[in-house]
């Protein structure tokens, strides 16, 4: 528990900065995407209220939209938007849609007919009943709505850092991935404390809405303030997000681990320091797709990819085992298909392995993968979620081996590190260059079937940037053969054993190799 205390008021100290850029993105996101909710929700309600027959079926589509899991719905907007902040406030402004929609219904519709037919009687005009009778009555219940899709849409924003759209989510990945418990709280505290935060602020709001609290003129100026406000907010947002990189500004991504991290502040302080190009760093994605496909639409310049996951994650083609030809035959076809580069390999393989407890390996007689035969039926294989649907993962193991685990779980990297070391899997999948493979005294088995390709790391860039900044290619090939798996390992291990920044590591890293003074 003091290791914990210890490392939280450590990230808090050092990385305030940090913390609070974060969160200013992350509630950028909230307010906006509770405030197009408000706009689309409180109006259809509105509506909905006089046009009954179609309130259960519109209804009815909201309801399902909000049983999408979160991560699926950010996931599968991506193809059509692209990665990064517009596509993570469509998702959740749908999900702030329902307690809204079905709150302002219910609460028009809750008011006391009597009353409204008091007002029709006065000579009150359909619109004047709307305004001085019926959402005077029903804004309690609208309120009690909008709080709900608040501190909802607070909480699901964490999960917008998986598609590059920035946020506390970042912090909360990041501890998961290092098994830093206090990057995660660090993520965790400031969204939690701006949920409450912004649920008290509208439970006074809900107060002063109920009837005979205020004068009608206050109401009213509340209501232009607020609009003003959300204005504000998508005003702020569209000048910022929206206007892209400027053709002098080179975007740099991740995937969501130790050595991608690494690597993008490696590429970027490179860029910085070799040439007059701005670089903008980019949130790390939660997986090859997601960083292949916002390359592709522009969202980024570069990052680093591994011959391998292009190999048979993009092409979809079958293991080629030796590396000068996986690496010819990946630049080839990615230029002519999706007119993307692939420059020098900066020479780790961070190929999979299978990972034992060095106990066990040395318990059963666990050298190779072959091996695992004998025990698999009594171990549990512990892997990140791509492993589990990637022809060179468990599918893949399953037909070319041929034998299963007793169960197969899924889990973040981070996680599955202190799921082996305290018993609750047997086998995890894991890089080759990973620096915890030593640290926790792992075995890694060798593949004596094949299974896996190589995977040699070398930076991806499209093809109108380099037309653009033809300087790059020369600077970011003087990684070639700058680091191998040793030196990788050693890298990742500074972070994720050694709590370093993953920046520091990167700018000690390429001092040492003199490509920066």
């Amino acid at each position: 528990m003091n290791e914990i205390w210890n490392d939280t008021v450590d990230v808090f100290t050092n990385r305030w900065p940090t913390i609070w850029s974060l969160f200013l993105e992350h509630a950028t996101l909230s307010l906006i995407s509770i405030g197009i909710a408000i706009l689309i929700s409180v109006p259809l309600g509105i509506i909905l209220t006089r046009n009954t027959k179609v309130a259960e079926p519109i209804i009815g589509v909201a309801s399902v939209l909000q049983t999408i899991p979160s991560l699926a719905l950010l996931v599968f907007l991506v193809p059509f938007m692209g990665t990064g902040k517009a596509p993570a406030i469509i998702a959740l402004t749908i999900y702030g849609l329902l307690p809204i929609l079905r709150n302002t219904y219910i609460g028009i519709r809750g008011v006391d007919r009597a009353t409204v037919e008091a007002g029709i009687g006065m000579g009150m005009t359909s619109r004047q009943v709307l305004t001085m009778v019926e959402l005077p009555l029903s804004l309690g219940v609208i309120m009690a709505g909008v709080r709900t899709a608040t501190v909802l849409i607070v909480g699901v924003a964490t999960i917008a850092g998986l598609i590059g759209a920035g946020g506390l989510g970042d912090l909360i990945f990041r501890g998961l991935q290092t098994y830093n418990s206090g990057l995660i709280l660090a993520g965790a505290i400031p969204s939690a404390l701006l949920a409450i935060v912004l649920d008290f602020i509208l439970k006074k709001v809900e107060g002063m809405a109920q009837p005979g609290k205020l004068s009608r003129k206050t109401k009213k100026n509340i209501t232009r303030g607020a609009i003003a406000v959300v204005a504000a907010i998508v005003l702020v947002f569209a000048v910022t997000s929206f206007t892209g990189s400027t053709k002098d500004t080179i975007t740099i991504t991740g995937k969501n681990f130790t050595e991608q991290e690494i690597m993008v502040y490696v590429l970027g302080h490179l860029i910085e320091e070799k040439t007059d190009l701005d670089v903008k760093y980019e949130s790390f994605l939660g997986g090859s797709t997601l960083a292949f496909e916002g390359l592709q639409q522009g969202s980024y310049d570069v990052y680093v990819e591994y011959t391998g996951t292009g190999l048979m994650n993009y092409l979809k083609e079958d293991a080629i085992n030796d590396p000068d030809e996986a690496y010819d035959y990946v630049k080839k076809v990615f230029k002519e298909k999706y007119d993307l580069v692939w420059l020098d390999p900066i020479g780790f393989n961070n190929t999979y392995t299978l990972t034992v407890r060095q106990e066990d390996a040395e318990k059963y007689g666990l050298e190779k993968m072959s091996d695992l035969e004998k025990t698999a039926d009594s171990m549990v294989l512990g892997t990140e979620p791509e492993f589990q649907e990637r022809k060179d993962g468990y599918p893949g193991f399953q037909e070319l081996y041929g034998f299963s685990f007793k169960e197969a779980k899924t889990m973040d990297t981070g996680i599955m590190y202190s799921a082996i070391k305290n018993g609750d899997v047997d086998v995890i999948d894991a890089f080759g260059t990973d620096g915890r493979i030593p640290a926790f005294n792992l075995k890694v088995l060798e593949d004596d079937k094949k299974l896996f390709p190589p995977y040699y790391a070398a930076p991806l860039i499209r093809q109108d940037v380099l037309d653009e900044h033809p300087e790059l290619e020369e600077v970011l090939n003087m990684l070639a053969g700058r680091i191998d798996d040793e030196r990788m390992q050693e890298l990742n291990a500074r972070v994720d054993i050694d709590k370093e920044e993953y920046e520091t590591v990167a700018v000690d890293f390429l001092k040492e190799e003199g490509l920066i003074e």
